[in-house]
């Protein structure tokens, strides 16, 4: 493993760790995290959090596939596929809530989940631009 692919498998544990685990906290004390996020007020029953929770808790895990895989050549094709498969969820999330926010439906304090998911996906934009799972030349 180069020294590159090392930095795009430590991306993926920690964009996983962070979505797996924001999800969690979303489905088990959703009002809490919210709190945690500095977001001012719960926008729904705390259900509807929590179902949102449970497609954060997924989206973070979907990080964690690639580490499932048995030989190296199919974790490098399934970290690819997750890096693009992710990136267009941020891509679509981050538009979403900037919209929204600028529409006045979210508070400004969500600002938070449009940064976020911009700054990875920009980040997964540049790790695949670099090709950093791609197979070694042989």
């Amino acid at each position: 493993m180069n020294r590159m692919e090392k930095i795009g498998t430590l991306y993926l544990l920690l964009a996983g760790a962070c979505d797996g685990l924001t999800g969690i906290m979303l489905m088990i004390i959703p009002v809490s995290t919210l709190v945690v996020m500095g977001v001012a007020t719960p926008l729904a029953e705390p259900v509807y959090m929590r179902w949102i929770g449970a497609f954060v808790y997924s989206v973070g895990f979907s990080y964690f596939i690639p580490f499932l895989s048995c030989t190296p050549a199919a974790r490098r094709r399934r970290s690819i596929s997750v890096l693009e498969t992710t990136l267009w969820i941020r891509v679509v999330i981050a538009v979403f809530s900037t919209v929204s926010i600028l529409r006045g439906e979210l508070d400004v304090s969500w600002i938070a989940v449009p940064l976020s998911d911009v700054t990875l996906a920009t980040m997964q934009a540049v790790l695949l631009k670099l090709r950093v799972f791609e197979e070694p030349a042989t």
